[in-house]
């Protein structure tokens, strides 16, 4: 798989117009819900592992992904709370494919669709951290003994 994360998005309103077809071969996230790259490979692993396994409970590896990321087990909400919106600034495209030639295409699908700033990969993501606390149950008192990355990645690598 491979990651992009894209900054400064101009066209959201397309995009969402073309997942929603099916025409965009990718996941689009927003990136203010995905703490770091381990948050996100874990819950891009745990798709692939539940692809593998027959065991996914979504139609196509792109949802699952997003239900991945999801600490509960409802599509529409983990849509909404991790896929892209209409308030979207940052993306981070992930584009899951069975060969190098598949990666080169739907790379080459993103950079023509996606009206955005190419950021580089290497750095930290902007999320909202009292969003993510929120959204994951994270309290004051597990921060207090852990870090925000590790006690989201516990909760997702351990959901049922």
């Amino acid at each position: 798989y491979q990651r992009r994360v894209r900054g400064n998005v101009k066209n959201t309103a397309q995009l969402l117009g073309l997942l929603k077809t099916g025409q965009i071969g990718s996941v689009l996230l927003s990136e203010n819900m995905v703490v770091s790259t381990l948050h996100l490979s874990v819950a891009i692993n745990r798709a692939l592992h539940n692809q593998i396994n027959n065991t996914m409970k979504t139609k196509h590896i792109n949802t699952e992904i997003v239900m991945c990321l999801s600490p509960n087990n409802n599509i529409n909400a983990s849509l909404a709370k991790f896929g892209l919106s209409a308030n979207t600034y940052n993306v981070i495209a992930v584009s899951v494919c069975d060969s190098d030639h598949e990666l080169a295409a739907a790379t080459q699908s993103l950079k023509t669709i996606v009206q955005a700033d190419l950021v580089n990969d290497c750095r930290g993501f902007f999320y909202d951290d009292l969003e993510v606390c929120d959204v994951y149950g994270v309290s004051k008192e597990e921060l207090s003994v852990d870090t925000l990355e590790n006690s989201v990645v516990m909760k997702i690598a351990t959901k049922v």
